[in-house]
């Protein structure tokens, strides 16, 4: 990985999982960079990029400085260059308001939010600030298997597509053994928990792979059907249309809280062949004309987080405007989709 060398402040906002994951990653890329967070309940130990807990003091090592509101930033008259939301998701709209509107440059971790409340606002203001660069938290964009798939699709490898099947199963308790799943942001309805907020990622990638459809929910499905005690959904099964001027193709996505082994997947169907990835054993198989190709990938997860922010802080450096696949608008048309599939349940 290429280094920079610009001095930069980084606010870091909550340092759970992913707050802590990024400032890892941010102090590889340039020692030079002077850290700030916002943190208030110190609940999330010390964790290292397999997220176990470690007994390092991440305040001294990363040489942090703590503060407990937005507002104490500003009064303390620190130029903050970049910021990384990393708070539970009901937060993320307001706090993404208030550094835009403080000309700071945003990343935001998925979702964007947890509801559509003030997204107008954000819209507008983003549209309105358009030298304050801004990207969401959508690693899987950055994952070598995306691209390939992409790729495929691009060059019409199997010819049109007719339909498309997404799965993704992993147990709540698996997400964060480090901590009680029953306290974590996706089992909680107030901090805007629930399996579609929380594996929204299936929607970005596949709002970005076809990227010129127009996309229509047909039919949603989303309940809790297990006894985890969370009180939010656990499980969606829900249909949707992609059309494009004569094409129509359907897709079907399946997500939920409980499944072991975590199974994460998509076969995509053409009128010339099919491709299927499996993300989890990082393979990906295309048939075409009776012919198989395997692509088999080494990578580890954390490189994809890691490339993910080079490109944020690169783009920075370069005063580049963020691409539209990566900015807080793209956040926007996948937190639409998700509101509107939470809409149907079942009691």
């Amino acid at each position: 990985m290429l280094k920079s060398n610009l001095k930069m402040n980084i606010l870091i906002l909550g340092l759970g999982s992913i707050g802590q994951r990024h400032l890892r990653n941010l102090s590889t890329l340039n020692r030079k960079f002077n850290f700030f967070a916002i943190r208030k309940k110190f609940t999330t130990p010390s964790l290292n990029n397999q997220n176990l807990v470690t007994n390092q003091d991440i305040k001294k090592r990363y040489n942090l400085k703590y503060f407990t509101s937005l507002n104490q930033i500003k009064k303390s008259k620190i130029k903050i260059d970049a910021a990384f939301i990393c708070t539970p998701s009901k937060y993320h709209i307001n706090e993404a308001i208030w550094l835009i509107k403080n000309n700071i440059n945003v990343f935001v971790e998925k979702p964007l939010g947890s509801s559509l409340k003030n997204i107008n606002k954000l819209q507008k203001l983003i549209l309105k600030k358009k030298k304050i660069l801004h990207m969401m938290g959508y690693q899987l964009k950055f994952n070598p298997i995306i691209s390939k798939i992409k790729s495929c699709l691009d060059k019409k490898l199997i010819g049109k597509v007719y339909n498309i099947f997404i799965h993704n199963g992993e147990h709540i308790k698996d997400f964060h053994p480090y901590e009680d799943y029953r306290i974590s942001y996706a089992a909680r309805k107030s901090l805007g928990g629930g399996v579609i907020l929380s594996q929204i990622h299936e929607l970005d990638y596949i709002l970005y792979l076809f990227h010129n459809y127009k996309f229509t929910v047909l039919n949603s499905i989303s309940t809790k059907i297990t006894d985890l005690d969370i009180d939010v959904e656990d499980t969606l099964v829900a249909n949707l249309s992609l059309k494009k001027k004569k094409q129509l193709a359907l897709c079907s996505i399946h997500l939920n809280f409980f499944e072991r082994p975590k199974n994460r997947k998509i076969l995509i169907i053409g009128k010339k062949g099919k491709i299927y990835a499996d993300f989890n054993n990082k393979i990906m198989k295309i048939f075409n004309k009776n012919k198989k190709k395997i692509y088999k990938f080494k990578f580890q997860r954390n490189e994809i987080f890691k490339k993910q922010i080079k490109y944020f802080i690169d783009q920075i450096n370069k005063s580049k405007k963020i691409e539209s696949r990566f900015d807080l608008l793209n956040g926007i048309k996948s937190l639409k989709i998700a509101m509107k599939l939470k809409k149907v349940k079942v009691s």
